[in-house]
């Protein structure tokens, strides 16, 4: 997954998040995008399913950050899953998403590269999560 650092269209994507993530109407935007996007995958595969599911974190811990709910991860963090979800909805980056199959199989390999890097920081946001849930 190394090359996810050196793709160009990963790289526009961070620099997108960077004038996003203090626009609440254009992270909006990008959450109805994601979702959209999300109730159009065939959830039949493993891979898929596990795209939805980390995909579905992302949204959530950014939406929490977004609201000043949870503010327990570095900026640098957020703006990596925001850069994630950014590549993830643009339908033309490095395999164009039209394509069948292979379409999502480069939004995967982002989505799981940013998931794995921030894998300790999601931890702490899913337990943080169960434990507002319960109280």
């Amino acid at each position: 997954m190394k090359n996810v650092e050196g793709n160009k269209f990963f790289e526009r994507a961070k620099l997108k998040a960077t004038s996003l993530i203090e626009n609440n109407q254009r992270l909006k935007q990008l959450f109805d995008n994601s979702k959209e996007k999300l109730s159009e995958i065939d959830v039949s595969t493993v891979s898929s399913s596990k795209l939805v599911i980390r995909l579905k974190v992302f949204l959530r811990m950014v939406k929490a950050y977004a609201k000043g709910s949870y503010r327990d991860i570095e900026t640098k963090n957020i703006l990596l899953m925001l850069a994630a979800l950014i590549y993830f909805v643009t339908p033309l980056d490095l395999v164009p998403d039209f394509i069948p199959i292979t379409g999502l199989l480069d939004d995967f390999t982002v989505v799981l590269w940013v998931y794995n890097k921030l894998q300790e920081e999601i931890d702490k946001f899913i337990a943080w999560e169960e434990g507002f849930e319960n109280a």
